[in-house]
């Protein structure tokens, strides 16, 4: 589902061939999230759309130079064309076209991703269950799945690496247990709670609870977007309530 982009953009190659494999790769990401399924298809847009827009200043920047020798160069009075320059230049300009063309086809696939995140992301709600004031770089997630009708109950971590002499956040969240809804008489609050008092894995840990009536994929589309709104509800500027 992925895209060879090398094998895609390679020079010489059939590029009425390319066009149709591109917009049938495109057709399987529509397919996708035709169906809620956000991941992995707006990684492999995004990371798409970065390559492209490399590969069209690059070239960009090589055909204006492939251009000027293209015109000729005068050589004892006389102009002197240069056919292999002109051959590379023709077929830069077919890779130009279609990367422009595919830039194209791709931000309407990026638009689609973007607006189903944002729908997702409105819709999801996580509430802070503990006291204030503890240690938040480690806890306890629990999230409905409607779609499979589960209670997901996560371990999560939260740590920091420096890259580039930068701090980076990284939440990890590792499913300890999923709990049919119908098997429950009691609340998600009361659940999670018994379920950490057993547990003595962590003392007195922190809890957070998702709240969302969306019955999307889990792993494909609302798991990535509790992350993104944990690390937010965690607060990176400080590992403390």
């Amino acid at each position: 589902m992925n895209i060879d982009i090398k094998k895609l953009t390679s020079c010489g190659s059939d590029w009425e061939i390319n066009r149709y494999n591109f917009l049938n790769t495109l057709k399987q990401w529509h397919i996708l999230l035709k169906k809620n399924q956000l991941y992995p298809v707006l990684d492999y847009s995004i990371n798409l759309n970065h390559r492209f827009q490399e590969l069209l200043a690059e070239n960009i920047e090589s055909k204006d130079w492939l251009d000027k020798e293209v015109n000729g160069t005068m050589v004892n009075d006389r102009m002197v064309m240069l056919d292999k320059a002109h051959k590379i230049s023709y077929q830069l300009n077919k890779l130009i076209d279609f990367v422009s063309w595919a830039l194209n086809m791709n931000n309407q696939i990026l638009t689609e991703c973007y607006a189903l995140k944002e729908f997702v992301y409105e819709n999801i709600h996580i509430d802070c269950l503990s006291e204030f004031d503890k240690f938040k770089g480690k806890g306890y997630l629990i999230a409905p799945d409607n779609e499979k009708k589960l209670y997901k109950i996560f371990l999560y971590e939260l740590t920091i690496n420096w890259e580039s002499e930068e701090p980076k956040e990284t939440l990890e969240l590792n499913l300890l247990r999923s709990i049919p809804m119908e098997l429950l008489q009691e609340s998600a609050e009361e659940l999670i709670s018994k379920f950490v008092k057993y547990s003595q894995s962590i003392y007195d840990p922190m809890i957070f609870k998702v709240d969302t009536e969306l019955d999307f994929a889990f792993n494909e589309t609302l798991l990535p977007v509790i992350k993104e709104k944990l690390m937010e509800k965690i607060n990176l500027n400080s590992f403390y309530c």
